[in-house]
């Protein structure tokens, strides 16, 4: 249940970022695939009561996020009595057969409740220090497009592409994977470097949090690249 789950929320942050950028055939792409991915988690079957329990949640989780459509809501809401009635109704299956009663489906205040494990793309678009989200095998799943720029790439053209194609393989080994191993594992990571760029030199301060599935799964890093002209070289001036 649990990989179902994460390999959804994995899929639809990358479709939301696609309908932002109106790539309409990646929309496409990603469409097909996340339709089979949905369906397989409403038709599983839960075996435990932390299966099941974290079906109905995905379910609120998603009802959250698609407040505004209609349509979506009103599937979420079928979806939510098909799971009812498959494990609550009298002589259930799941009930009878597997030796166990279903908790009651978690209460949510749906309104306003902010799903913190996630990011809303459009504020990121807009800030003005670098930002990317990394996979946990070094690919970029999202990028700004201040980050882009300094890449001289589009950002969804960075989807799924490698971090040491822009960082090379000495400083991937020796800063980069080091400190977003540290991140996956957890750690908040915050650290400083020093780099010359059109004969001057260039501090960078990367900070690195753990990015978050509504299951609590760390499916990523958070890079937040500040730039700062190099305060020593000014004084020496």
């Amino acid at each position: 249940m649990k990989s179902l789950i994460d390999l959804f929320w994995f899929k639809y942050s990358q479709l939301q970022y696609a309908v932002h950028s109106g790539e309409k055939v990646l929309i496409s792409i990603l469409e097909r695939e996340i339709d089979p991915v949905l369906r397989a988690i409403y038709d599983e079957k839960a075996e435990t009561v932390v299966d099941a329990r974290q079906q109905f949640q995905f379910i609120l989780d998603l009802l959250t996020k698609e407040a505004d459509d209609v349509s979506s809501v009103l599937r979420q809401r079928d979806a939510l009595q098909g799971l009812a009635d498959r494990y609550f109704s009298a002589g259930s299956d799941a009930v009878a057969g597997k030796g166990w009663v279903p908790a009651a489906p978690p209460l949510a205040v749906l309104k306003g409740r902010v799903d913190e494990g996630f990011l809303n793309e459009a504020i990121l678009d807009c800030l003005p220090d670098r930002i990317a989200v990394i996979t946990p095998d070094y690919r970029y799943l999202y990028t700004n497009p201040v980050n882009a720029a300094r890449l001289e790439e589009r950002p969804m053209d960075l989807v799924g592409r490698h971090v040491v194609e822009f960082v090379g393989i000495q400083r991937f080994e020796q800063r980069v994977k080091p400190n977003l191993d540290k991140c996956f594992s957890g750690e908040l990571v915050d650290y400083t470097f020093a780099k010359e760029t059109e004969n001057r030199t260039i501090i960078v301060r990367c900070r690195m949090t753990p990015c978050m599935s509504s299951t609590g799964k760390i499916i990523g890093a958070i890079l937040v690249l500040q730039e700062i002209a190099d305060r020593r070289r000014s004084i020496a001036a």
